[in-house]
This record gives structure tokens, C-alpha cells and sequence, in this order.
């Protein structure tokens, strides 16, 4: 099979130091005679760049986190300028409660998971019904892992309600179900690039048979040859309430979370899903409880 690219990129080594007045300048948040003025300022008082433009009323503070997270390389993305969803926190507020909460799973899973397992590092993400958030964890998930530095896969396996390829403002033409029929090529995984080390499969045209298509012998080969070429694998899954096939793909990677919804999700649902990966050999991890 020839359809994967390992990412490519530049590291950090390669890259010039850039001030955070280079950087917002740069990004537009910041005008270089408005820079020059904060430069004078802070030679005054010996404070940093940064808080002094903030006490003259020049930068907010969301354009300081901005500069920091870029002088880390730390994807993070201003609102109204990407075509990315809002939806995807981890990258638009990397420093807000919600980024913070994602970075607290991703923290769970590195101890208990990644850093212990020697298996392939693919990682499903379940729900019960649609509705209660799948996509949404499984996408501002990937982003916190692509922002530690790991070359990270998000893969649309719902092939029934595909929805990742909005979130990202990508084409889903070509992509998973595509590549299940034998039809592959190297453009089907899209790298993004305004997000460092993150890369998309979309899950491409609906096909006619999706559990079957996710069934057979190619999908857990091709699984193990995505895992080869990046840190981590994260599937998103259709409902596994409805289908039977979020089960067939969760039993075929080293992983899984389930998602469920405050107020939404039901309690036996979700004892239903848990008994379920019992039966088949599921690795389930644990769960996520979204409040919104």
C-alpha cells in the first residue's frame, strides 16, 4: 500500500528565535510603530515586552498567549481567520478550561496508556448515541496530542454520518472507505497545516456496506501500518447504539474512551457498551463526561 506519507515538517532546531513582537507584527496583531513604541516603554521600566504592551493598551492578553504558544511552536489559531471549526478549543484557546480539561485526559492516557503499552498506539473514541460529542473529543484530543510534540492521525471511521472533514474544512471525497476498497493514494491523508504534527483521513464516499468494509482483514492491516508512521492513531466511531460497526473498530485498536453527554446519555447505554467491549476483548479505558 502506498497511500500513507510520513509528515513532514521543519523541527524546532531549524527555525530562527523570534520575539514576541516579531511574532505579532508578523500575525497582523500588532503594528512594528506600535512594537517600537512598546520597546521604548519597556527600556524604561525594565519590564517584559509582553506586560507592557498590555499596561499601554497595545496587545490583549490573548495576543501575548498567542506569541508564547507560537515561540514554543504551539499550534494555536485566532478566531475568524482558519476555516478549522470553533469547535476545536485545544487549538483556538490552548489556555482556556476546556484546552486545560483535554490536556488533563491527555495527561491520563500517556501514564496509563501510551508510556505502558507495547502494542500499536491507535485509539477509538465510543459513544452511545450521536449527539453526545464523539467527534468533538476525538478532535480536540488529537489536536493536545499534536501539540506535545507527537505526530498524531485522526481518522473518520464513521463512514455512516462522516463529520470530520467539517470540522477541519477538508474535502471528504477520498479517504478511508476509499482506501477499504483497495483504491488508495498518498493525497488521502491531508496534512493540516496550521496545526503542527496533525494530520486527517477523512472517511471518503458513504458506502453501501460500512460494516462490512470495517469487518475484514484490511482494516486491522492498515491500522497497524498507520501506527508505523505516526505516534498515535485516534478514530473517530459511528454510534454504537445503532451500528455494530463502533464495536468491530474499537476491538481492533489497543484503545478506547467512551464519550457520554450530561443529561443526554443514559446510564444503561452506556452499561450496555462497556458489556459489549467485555464480550468482544475491548481494551475500554474509561470514559468522558462532557457537560454542555
Amino acid at each position: 500500500m502506498n497511500y500513507i506519507e510520513k509528515p513532514t515538517g521543519l523541527n524546532a532546531q531549524d527555525l530562527p528565535p523570534q520575539t514576541i513582537g516579531n511574532i505579532l507584527v508578523s500575525a497582523g496583531r500588532l503594528t512594528p510603530e506600535a512594537a517600537e513604541q512598546i520597546h521604548r516603554k519597556q527600556g524604561d521600566n525594565n519590564i517584559l515586552f509582553g506586560e507592557t504592551g498590555i499596561s499601554l493598551g497595545l496587545i490583549s492578553r490573548e495576543d501575548l498567549e498567542y506569541a508564547i504558544a507560537r515561540q514554543f511552536e504551539y499550534s494555536v489559531l485566532k478566531k475568524g481567520d482558519s476555516a478549522i471549526s470553533e469547535d476545536l478549543v485545544s487549538a483556538y484557546d490552548p489556555f482556556g478550561g476546556k484546552a486545560e480539561a483535554f490536556r488533563e485526559l491527555r495527561t491520563h492516557l500517556l501514564l496509563r496508556w501510551i508510556e505502558t503499552e507495547s502494542k500499536p498506539k491507535t485509539l477509538s473514541i465510543l459513544s452511545t448515541q450521536r449527539g453526545e460529542g464523539r467527534s468533538y473529543v476525538a478532535s480536540n484530543l488529537a489536536v493536545s496530542f499534536s501539540q506535545l510534540g507527537l505526530k498524531t492521525l485522526l481518522v473518520d471511521a464513521d463512514l455512516r454520518h462522516s463529520h470530520l472533514h467539517h470540522h477541519f474544512g477538508i474535502s471528504s471525497r477520498r479517504g478511508l472507505s476509499s482506501i477499504l476498497q483497495g483504491k488508495g493514494d498518498p493525497g488521502f491523508i491531508l496534512q493540516i497545516p496550521e496545526i503542527r504534527n496533525l494530520s486527517v483521513l477523512p472517511a471518503g464516499p458513504h458506502a453501501p456496506n460500512p460494516q462490512e468494509l470495517l469487518s475484514q482483514v484490511r482494516f486491522p492491516d492498515l491500522l497497524n501500518e498507520l501506527a508505523a508512521h505516526f505516534d498515535l492513531v485516534v478514530l473517530d466511531t459511528p454510534a454504537s447504539l445503532l451500528y455494530s460497526d463502533a464495536v468491530a473498530i474499537a476491538t481492533r485498536t489497543s484503545a478506547s474512551i467512551a464519550v457520554a453527554r450530561q443529561g443526554y446519555s443514559k446510564v444503561e447505554q452506556l452499561r450496555q457498551l462497556k458489556e459489549s467491549m467485555s464480550r468482544t476483548g475491548g481494551n475500554l479505558l474509561g470514559s468522558v463526561l462532557l457537560d454542555f
